[in-house]
């Protein structure tokens, strides 16, 4: 399995949510952030607004089409439109059934 961990412009998380779970996607983590990244200018605040970070667990076959559709659904063409990381991970549990996956 894998996590993909990825910061996008907040206007367009509702678009990438539904793209996931359209490809069978079953869920996935949606909070605000707060940072900055290679746009930052010593004239601009320190800490910008207007991104969230978005987490999902997906299964091997599903990583593929799950990046294009958050790139895809992500990207404006402008700067800061954010970034998406790939990792292994080793294992997950299931909390409410005491399921474990590795």
């Amino acid at each position: 399995m894998k996590m993909i961990w990825a910061v996008v412009r907040s206007s367009n998380v509702e678009a990438i949510a539904r793209a996931l779970k359209k490809i069978g996607v079953s869920g996935c983590t949606v909070y605000p952030v707060r940072g900055y990244g290679e746009e930052w200018h010593l004239y601009e605040p320190l800490i910008h607004g207007g991104h969230h970070k978005l987490e999902a667990i997906v299964e091997e076959e599903q990583l593929e089409m799950a990046v294009k559709e958050i790139i895809e659904n992500g990207s404006t063409g402008r700067e800061g439109d954010g970034v998406l990381s790939v990792f292994d991970l080793g294992s997950v549990v299931d909390i409410r059934p005491k399921k474990h996956a590795d």
